[in-house]
């Protein structure tokens, strides 16, 4: 009977290092080079050029089971920051994830639908206006946020993400799940994507309450393509203090003129009650986007720019930015 266990107990964990063996191993990184020339009329720096470098890696594995549940694990490395961990468990009832080292990934940052394109319906992923006593390409107070859907305190995020129902997708997350506090971090979204002849559209609503009593926001867009044209418009609602709460609207239109070159025209305004002081700033961005080859995309953007607070011009310029970005 001892050789029958310890006979099986062996072929159990062959199985096991064959079902690991068995499993889908990907690996995959990108680099960008960005370079960012900006000009405004601040008396204390009215200009600036600054170039950056930033790297990701990402390996991941995955199997299925023969009850059709697939079973995954992903380590991102992003330009230094700490190693962020993702499993989940898929299968008909949708998915269940567990992202261990960030605090932004919330289930609705998933169904943020604010923006297209490459010069961005907040601006662009990589810009922000001028404020030249920070040294740096931002403006203290208001920025142009696509997904400020995170908790703050840190700690791992556990999401559920619901399978499409006829185009209609949701999702849930909680965060914040220290076993000293019980003031837990939630999110919520969804979307619906489909047709009507010609024009395909995608609408996207979130909402999250973060750990703090006055940390909430909510989000909603709108992506609408026919042809080679696609428009995008969002707007959200982001509320960080009991005395500070920002408003953004955006608005894009990206043009397809053929498969390796998209043009792009963008607007984003944002409004920040910050302690009773009014901040105002809005972005006005043109773009270019061109595929040199499969996994080598080089854009140039050019962004006019102003910055308010108290009703008062602060600062406003111009800056162009150009980025090449190899992915493998």
């Amino acid at each position: 009977m001892r050789k029958v266990l310890l006979a099986t107990t062996a072929l159990a964990t062959i199985g096991g290092v064959v079902a690991v063996a068995n499993a889908d191993v990907s690996l995959s990184g990108a680099q960008e080079w960005r370079y960012i020339s900006l000009s405004d009329d601040n008396s204390v720096d009215n200009s600036d050029s600054d170039f950056t470098a930033n790297s990701d890696i990402t390996i991941s594995f995955s199997t299925t089971s023969d009850n059709g549940l697939t079973f995954s694990m992903s380590q991102n490395w992003d330009d230094g920051a700490a190693a962020e961990n993702t499993t989940s468990i898929s299968g008909d009832f949708g998915t269940i994830s567990f992202v261990d080292g960030s605090t932004t990934a919330h289930a609705a940052s998933s169904y943020d639908v604010t923006s297209v394109g490459i010069a961005g319906g907040h601006g662009d992923a990589g810009f922000r206006a001028h404020a030249a006593t920070t040294g740096e390409t931002a403006i203290s107070g208001v920025q142009y946020n696509e997904a400020l859907i995170k908790d703050d305190d840190g700690g791992g995020v556990l999401n559920y993400h619901s399978p499409s129902f006829g185009g209609f997708k949701f999702g849930v997350g909680f965060g914040h799940l220290e076993d000293s506090d019980d003031n837990t971090s939630t999110s919520y979204g969804a979307t619906y994507s489909g047709s009507m002849g010609d024009v395909s559209y995608t609408i996207g609503v979130a909402s999250y309450d973060g750990v703090g009593s006055d940390t909430d926001g909510q989000h909603m867009g709108a992506n609408i393509t026919y042809g080679d044209m696609t428009f995008g418009i969002g707007s959200a609602s982001n509320k960080s203090s009991a005395t500070s709460k920002q408003e953004d609207l955006s608005y894009s239109v990206n043009y397809a003129v053929s498969s390796d070159l998209t043009l792009n025209v963008g607007r984003a305004t944002s409004e920040n009650d910050n302690g009773g002081t009014k901040l105002e700033a809005n972005n006005t961005s043109i773009g270019v986007a061109y595929t040199i080859a499969p996994g080598l995309t080089a854009t140039l953007n050019s962004h006019n720019f102003e910055y308010k607070s108290g009703g008062s011009v602060a600062n406003d310029g111009q800056a162009i930015q150009s980025e090449i970005k190899m992915s493998w």
